[in-house]
């Protein structure tokens, strides 16, 4: 290479200078772009979640679209939908509940007008029930007697034969009562108790010479169908009617008294009135008989005489 002369060889150093300089600035310049750009990415990286951040520390990049928000924005009006008609049921046969009808029950068969001697005989053993039926239907032998026959303790009339007997809880009962009426004021008077056989053939032997057979069946009964031979009745009556059996002792405090009480103690009346026909005595409000305080009760609220408790209750 020729040597370059003082002049251009100075002006080659200038221009070498020039160039340096300007590969310097250039870089330099490059240098702090690349600086920001790091820095940016930096802050970048270190905002939260909520600028960006996921919890596993993964960042997303928001979209910077310039989108404004309205508050008052109204919300767009629903699409018109096919209007849907409630499907109305379809007519069913209306169910009626049947209403409840009474429990069909076989009629009561009743002895009240049956011959005395077709009945059937009640065995020693179910004679001793209270609740021991004799009518014109059953009765009992001739020989039958309670064992545990009691005493009465009350006021009495028509003793020719001795105390009034009955069989030991109607005995007590009777007692009960007449006590429960005395502390109200009444008194009762007790005439005939337990009557053996053969004094009820001497009543209806009597009957029978006073009225005729079929009248003396209707006053009086039957040897071995009278419920004073079981031990269980006793005939009442009181003062204010000169301790007599006549229908009159219905009307006396007495009577009306017995009629609304005795089932408390136990009795019934036997032969009420309206059932002769039914029971084949007449009326009789002075004969009361023991059953126990329950099926006295039960017939007392229920209207019923013995045939048809029992006949219902087997």
């Amino acid at each position: 290479m020729m040597e370059m002369d003082a002049r251009t060889r100075a002006r080659y150093e200038a221009w070498k200078r020039r160039k340096i300089l300007k590969r310097t600035v250039t870089m330099g310049a490059l240098s702090l772009i690349l600086l920001v750009g790091l820095a940016f990415g930096l802050a970048s990286c270190g905002r939260d979640s909520e600028n960006g951040e996921y919890e596993n520390g993964d960042s997303y990049t928001e979209n910077t679209t310039d989108i404004s928000y309205d508050d008052t924005t109204e919300e767009p009006e629903p699409e018109e939908t096919e209007e849907l008609t409630e499907i109305e049921p379809e007519e069913t046969e209306e169910l009626t509940e049947p209403e409840p009808t009474e429990i069909e029950r076989e009629a009561v068969v009743f002895c009240g007008l049956a011959n005395p001697d077709d009945a059937i005989m009640l065995s020693d053993e179910e004679a001793l029930s209270y609740l021991a039926l004799v009518n014109r239907c059953y009765r009992v032998s001739s020989e039958f007697e309670p064992g545990d026959l009691s005493a009465v303790d009350v006021e009495s009339v028509n003793t020719n034969w001795g105390s009034h007997l009955l069989r030991e809880s109607a005995a007590r009962a009777l007692e009960e009562m007449f006590q429960a009426a005395a502390a109200e004021g009444l008194v009762l008077l007790a005439r005939n108790g337990h009557r053996p056989h053969e004094r009820q053939v001497m009543f209806h032997n009597n009957a029978i010479a006073s009225w005729g057979l079929e009248e003396a069946r209707r006053v009086s009964a039957v040897p071995g169908h009278s419920e004073h031979q079981l031990g269980l009745a006793m005939d009442i009556t009181a003062h204010s009617i000169d301790a007599r059996l006549i229908e009159a002792f219905a009307e006396t405090p007495e009577g009306i008294w017995v009629n609304q009480n005795a089932h408390r103690f136990g009795f019934i009346i036997s032969y009420p009135y309206g059932r002769e026909e039914d029971t084949g005595f007449i009326y009789e409000p002075w004969h009361i008989r023991f059953v126990g305080v329950e099926v006295a009760t039960e017939m007392f609220n229920s209207g019923q005489i013995l045939e048809e408790f029992l006949w219902y209750n087997n």
